[in-house]
């Protein structure tokens, strides 16, 4: 039995939904793009997502809510996502358990009837109402979270806050409610690896929207040493398809780069392409390597590459090239500020071609160019478009978002950091039971993770397929984005198409 809690923890309690709502009041809107939010602002938005410094017992910061404490939604009314479910009103504490055959968050609970006919039925399972809440789990998520790599991704890091904050106000996972400790490692491998050995030192039992774009080896090494899964992230490296401790949430990266060039060639009526690509990170030499493979599997032809420095001012020689080449579409592997200067360059010179590149790749300030936007770009997504509406597993997020950060920006990060809380969630479903008498271990959540097959997030992702102690199977397919000078838009809406016989990249 717990002791009657004291007035410290419910000051506490107040102080975080204070900050909660103060934040969600002070976010400004900007059409379908990146968050601007600080560090310190993401920390102290929800008590369940902390900074290592709250989980180091830092008094001045906001407190993470103990075992029995449950995060709470701010209250009062939100604006929703444009063509969103309307989201509910806030609460003042922790979600009712769902009733048998409810819908909650795009999830309709099951359950099974036990006594005589017309009797209340008692759900059992994984999505049983909890009867208690147990100790919490928690998770640890290292990134790029600051510099020239970290201005694309930072919301790697609020979707797996918002995930967190969500699930832990339905009751948590498996009656668990989630703390997330949060580092960043500046995209610097040695700081990945001093990252990922706190946080295991902290009790971390798995890691979960893992952002290292350019650092993956590191956090491979970590894994491997350690056995310790790695639950979802970026998926821009190609390895995170060749080792058994990492668990991809959507589909490959490949697939999203050759969906992407497909789709831009399609756009400009060609068979003709190019390529610009990064000397800084490993993932533009693998982009660049496996190019001729992945317009070969469209039938596109590469008539020229181009290698640059995402640091470059201007873009002019490459553009001359790629238009004297006969380019008509491009693929563009640079990052977020590159792209729009390289967009900048190319249309000095009238060419306009459309443009490839990843949804991962392109920040705020690239989606809001008027330059990058009128080349009309394509973008590959391992996850459903975020503003999809065909998906129980996209509006479900879109749910989330209205209730818990509606006003912050939004772009495809935030919905691959979501896909990651949920493949956490659908790993535990499998083993409910072991998970509800007692702790979650790494062993449990492993065994958890080997047991999904075939599975979609409820449509947040193409079919996947772990193995016990072997890497995952191989998933090449993509979803679509386009930008455009009218925003955004999913032109495939939630459905994913998939290519046969792409190299592994690695």
């Amino acid at each position: 039995m717990n002791p009657a809690p004291s007035k410290a923890p419910a000051r506490r309690s107040a102080v975080r939904r204070a900050l909660v709502a103060g934040l969600l009041a002070a976010v400004v809107p900007l059409s379908g793009c990146g968050t601007r939010m600080s560090s310190e602002a993401i920390e102290a938005a929800d008590g369940s997502a902390i900074s290592a410094q709250v989980a180091a017992g830092d008094a001045s910061s906001p407190a993470a809510g103990s075992g029995a404490e449950v995060p709470v939604a701010a209250g009062g009314e939100v604006a929703p996502v444009p063509g969103a479910p309307a989201a509910a009103g806030g609460n003042s504490g922790p979600a009712a358990a769902p009733a048998p055959g409810s819908t909650v968050g795009g999830t309709k609970s099951e359950g099974n009837s036990t006594g005589s006919a017309g009797a209340a039925t008692v759900p059992t399972g994984p999505n049983a109402p909890c009867k208690q809440s147990l100790a919490p789990i928690v998770l640890g998520q290292t990134g790029a979270f600051s510099g020239i790599i970290g201005s694309p991704m930072i919301n790697v890091r609020t979707g797996i806050a918002l995930w967190s904050r969500a699930v832990n106000a339905a009751g948590g996972v498996q009656c668990h409610p989630v703390q997330v400790i949060q580092m960043d490692d500046g995209a610097d491998p040695a700081r990945v690896s001093s990252n990922l050995s706190s946080l295991k030192g902290k009790g971390v039992v798995a890691m979960i929207a893992v952002n290292v774009p350019t650092t993956f080896s590191a956090a491979k090494r970590f894994a491997e040493q350690n056995r310790m899964p790695i639950i979802g992230g970026d998926l821009i490296e190609t390895p995170w398809y060749s080792s058994p401790w990492f668990f991809p949430q959507g589909g490959g990266p490949l697939a999203s780069y050759a969906g992407a060039i497909k789709q831009a060639a399609l756009k400009a009526n060609t068979k003709k392409v190019g390529l610009i690509y990064c000397v800084e990170a490993a993932i533009c030499g693998t982009i660049n390597q496996n190019f001729d493979a992945m317009a070969k599997i469209s039938g596109l032809e590469v008539v020229v590459r181009k290698v640059s420095s995402i640091t470059s001012p201007d873009y002019t020689a490459e553009c001359q090239a790629l238009k004297a080449a006969g380019a008509e579409a491009i693929f563009v592997a640079l990052e977020g500020s590159g792209d729009a200067r390289f967009a900048r360059s190319c249309l000095s010179l009238g060419y306009a071609p459309p443009t490839a590149t990843s949804a991962l790749s392109v920040n705020a300030e690239a989606a809001q160019d008027a330059n990058f936007r009128k080349l009309g770009v394509f973008l590959g997504t391992p996850n459903a478009p975020y503003l999809a509406q065909d998906s129980g597993g996209v509006k479900a997020f879109q749910a989330a978002y209205n209730r818990f950060a509606a006003g912050s920006m939004l772009d495809q990060n935030l919905i691959s950091g979501w896909a990651a809380g949920k493949l956490f969630e659908k790993a535990l479903s499998h083993v409910a039971d072991r998970a509800r008498s007692g702790e979650v271990t790494t062993e449990l959540i492993l065994d958890g993770l080997w047991r999904i097959q075939n599975e979609k997030l409820d449509g947040l992702s193409s079919p996947i397929t772990f193995n016990k102690n072997a890497p995952p199977d191989p998933n090449d397919c993509y979803a679509l984005l386009n930008l455009t000078t009218t925003g955004y838009s999913a032109p495939l809406g939630s459905r994913f198409e998939c290519f046969k016989g792409l190299p592994k990249g690695f």
